[in-house]
């Protein structure tokens, strides 16, 4: 009985390919690509996928949500945008659970032919950093990275949340929280939105527009941003590292202006004119009176 031995290891060849994929997809999810250059809108719910956003492609979210995959190595960011452009106008972006994906991460590469990694951030979108609940070394995901230099992150509005660290129920150690906003390099431009937790910058700028101050002793960040929402953050940065927040102060959204008079107050200042009046009157009269 002859063996065809070749066709069999083909076979078990494919039988252990296709497994190994299927492994991998149950794990690590789905990646889409925008990659052409053009200008697209997101128009499905994404649930266990990772978006990149390349080469010069411009994509807009609206009214949709992206989660990234519970753990993997594709875990980390729900959204990467490398020399391209996005804007979040409305919608839910989530790090992946597990390893603490980031919820948005915007980089660029080094003498690129395309513009630099961008995203712009409005009132309807919310970001949330992956909770740590698997991987012990691990802390929560970020809401938003800035890598490399040239890389700008614009927050018009929106709310940012980080990932919470493991704990040691789960982990059998504690782990720390992400942070809503980590700069490694790059330019953070905040004038709106609404912060939980931190703001880190590494080794970029991170700009306010507002009626905003730095307490450099405290490290927090507090104030009204442009968009008239609260903000008070822990300003943190490397040990040693003395880069402070960029604010461009505007006292026209301060919220304790000076009270306007009130009509009890004008009533009351002209009875007051009318007593002084009356008053010089009389001292008039009398001096006539004795000359």
């Amino acid at each position: 009985m002859r063996c065809n031995c070749n066709n069999m290891m083909v076979v078990a060849a494919r039988s252990i390919v296709l497994l190994l994929l299927l492994i991998i997809s149950s794990v690590h999810g789905n990646r889409v690509w925008y990659m052409d250059t053009g200008v697209h809108v997101i128009e499905e719910d994404y649930e266990a996928h990772n978006i990149f956003i390349v080469n010069g492609t411009t994509v807009s979210l609206e009214n949709r949500s992206i989660t990234a995959p519970d753990s993997g190595d594709d875990g980390e960011d729900a959204v990467r945008v490398e020399d391209a452009t996005f804007h979040a106008i409305s919608g839910k972006i989530s790090g992946g659970l597990g390893v603490g994906g980031t919820g948005v991460t915007i980089s660029t590469t080094r003498d690129s032919d395309h513009p630099p990694g961008t995203a712009t951030f409005e009132a309807g979108v919310e970001v949330d950093g992956g909770d740590a609940t698997r991987e012990k070394t691990t802390k929560g995901g970020d809401a938003v990275q800035v890598l490399q230099s040239g890389s700008i992150a614009n927050f018009n509005g929106g709310r940012f949340t980080p990932g919470t660290g493991c704990t040691i129920k789960v982990c059998g150690t504690a782990t720390g929280d992400g942070v809503a906003l980590q700069v490694i390099q790059g330019k953070a431009i905040v004038k709106g939105g609404t912060f939980e937790g931190v703001f880190y910058n590494v080794a970029g700028d991170i700009e306010l527009h507002g009626c905003v101050v730095y307490d450099e002793d405290a490290q927090k960040i507090t104030g009204v941003l442009l968009d008239g929402s609260n903000i008070d953050v822990v300003y943190g940065q490397p040990k040693g590292q003395n880069r402070p927040p960029v604010i461009d102060y505007d006292s026209e959204v301060c919220p304790n202006k000076a009270p306007e008079p009130t009509p009890a107050s004008n009533g009351g200042r002209k009875t007051m004119n009318r007593v002084a009046l009356v008053g010089a009157s009389f001292v008039l009269g009398v001096i006539i009176t004795l000359q």
